[in-house]
């Protein structure tokens, strides 16, 4: 099951070195579900697919789940897990704890590997300790800044990796090591963000006819009201004011 959850806000800007920069809030695509019933890389060796009759540690040992996400423009690209410690999702939902420690991999779109979570962050801040299982296995993935297009993002279980990043060819059809693993107490349910934040961008200051107007504007306003008669009968303009001072 999938959530997007685009984060709208207020378009912030600061006016830095002549020109405004806009800053645009994170997209959230949140991604929960069960790695028996989701996953799409199912082989568990040569001649050997699991199935409906196949145990959990069977799927956690060699099944990974693979998501597709778009990227509209150049963002910095992080992803987080929730299944293993629990807590509360990019999309409000709330995340049962005890799920099999996650292993996380990021792909282009055409199954390149970019990076994983071998080297990433476990107990990334804000992560929750399991209840049920007494440890902090949730991981953080740093996509670095992603151009935009597809991307592909594959969970799986600890360290099921992929092809690819193992042997360093191939790509991501070429299926999953086979090396995860389901200790005692975790379950299949699995939790994830992906988080995009869009690279800031600029556009020229407005002019100082712009600002000078805007002050004009607030001279009258704030003059007694015969004044702002006169400033709405006669609006002040930047050659007035001059002429008034040259007098």
């Amino acid at each position: 099951m999938t959530h997007l959850l685009p984060r709208i806000g207020l378009v912030i800007l600061a006016v830095a070195g002549g020109h405004v920069a806009t800053l645009r809030a994170a997209t959230i695509f949140s991604y929960t579900g069960n790695l028996r019933t989701d996953a799409n890389f199912v082989s568990c060796g040569a001649g050997c697919e699991l199935d409906g009759a196949s145990l959990g540690s069977d799927y956690a040992q060699w099944a990974a789940v693979s998501r597709t996400f778009h990227v509209s423009a150049a963002s910095t690209m992080t992803a987080i897990t929730f299944s293993y410690g629990g807590g509360t999702n990019g999309a409000g939902s709330l995340i049962a704890d005890a799920g099999f420690e996650p292993y996380l991999s990021l792909f282009d779109a055409t199954g390149n590997f970019l990076t994983s979570t071998f080297f990433g962050t476990t107990c990334p801040p804000g992560a929750n300790p399991s209840v049920t299982l007494g440890s902090c296995y949730d991981v953080l993935l740093d996509g670095g800044t992603l151009a935009s297009g597809d991307y592909r993002v594959a969970l799986s279980a600890f360290e099921n990796l992929s092809f690819t990043e193992n042997l360093g060819s191939g790509t991501l059809a070429d299926g999953f090591t086979g090396l995860g693993n389901l200790a005692s107490g975790e379950d299949l349910h699995y939790a994830f963000d992906v988080v995009l934040s869009p690279i800031s961008t600029s556009v020229p200051e407005p002019g100082t006819g712009f600002f000078l107007a805007a002050g004009l504007m607030a001279f009258c306003l704030w003059r007694p009201a015969g004044w702002r008669k006169r400033c709405a009968e006669h609006p002040p303009t930047a050659a007035s004011k001059a002429q008034r001072r040259a007098t």
